[in-house]
């Protein structure tokens, strides 16, 4: 969790210097850590983070007083034992509302801060946090019907049956990979296209290579589906199979910078006979 807030983090100073507001990293992410370390001596087990969706919070009039406003608001409920009370008064269809509306905001950005010919990265990059929906859907789906029959150990009977779900036409180790780590895959996918793109085969294949170093760790890909979701197998070479994948993207990579470069050099200079005549242009 430490880490992927870290990246949040990251990512939401990124958002914000793309709506026009620039903050140093440095400070930035020291208060915030600040604010963990403080959070985890009064017993809080949640890191904090930078929250996201800077525009759509610009876009609605918020400035610097909100976050002040925000940290008061929640110190009275806290106190005050009010969650109970605003959860009866107010339904939470209310407050997703606006999480829906920041999630608009921060897609159509990805969209809007990148060159038109990145497109196709944005869209790639969306590619596991899907699958980490879906294995969520999937997760409370199946709680839910556990509930609904009274039987506390459907969730792991259904999940124990793998075969099952292949049968079915749903492909879950393929969900599940792709969804462990998901915000470290989207960035590394979404780089690796970006630059593919722009046909730096190098870059590509460094990428690539970040990839390879994560799934090996199990920080990505590997592990699990649980009755309570994805579980994470952490630890050296707990993800190999998916790093042999990287390593020869990578690979291939450079093979295709190497066939570039000589397909560049071999190509013969280009001579005034070469050009066309003053007719054919007409």
């Amino acid at each position: 969790m430490g880490l992927f807030n870290v990246l949040g983090s990251l990512q939401n100073i990124e958002s914000a210097d793309a709506a026009g507001d620039s903050y140093p990293t440095m400070p930035s992410l020291a208060v915030n850590g600040g604010g963990s370390i403080v959070a985890a001596a009064f017993g809080s087990c949640y890191p904090t983070t930078i929250y996201i969706g800077h525009p759509g919070w610009k876009g609605l009039g918020a400035r610097s007083g909100y976050s002040t406003l925000n940290g008061i608001f929640f110190t009275v409920v806290a106190i005050g034992g009010l969650t109970k009370l605003i959860n009866a008064v107010i339904p939470m269809e209310a407050g997703m509302a606006i999480v829906l509306w920041i999630g608009i905001v921060i897609t159509a950005q990805a969209y809007q801060a990148t060159p038109r010919s990145h497109a196709p990265a944005v869209a790639i990059g969306l590619f596991p946090a899907i699958s980490a929906w879906g294995v969520l859907i999937l997760t409370m789906t199946l709680g839910a019907a556990g509930i609904a029959i009274k039987s506390s150990g459907l969730a792991a009977t259904v999940l124990g049956h793998p075969e099952a779900f292949a049968l079915a036409g749903l492909h879950l180790d393929g969900l599940v990979a792709l969804s462990q780590g998901f915000m470290l895959t989207c960035v590394v996918w979404a780089a690796a296209s970006a630059v593919l793109i722009e046909r730096q085969f190098l870059r590509a294949a460094a990428w690539m290579g970040v990839g390879l170093t994560l799934s090996f760790f199990g920080f990505i890909h590997a592990g699990h589906l649980g009755p309570s979701g994805g579980e994470f197998d952490i630890g050296l070479g707990t993800g190999w199979r998916w790093s042999v994948g990287y390593g020869l993207a990578a690979l291939f990579f450079v093979g295709m910078h190497a066939w570039v470069q000589h397909s560049s050099q071999a190509a013969p200079p280009e001579t005034e006979d070469d050009e066309p005549p003053i007719e054919a242009m007409h």
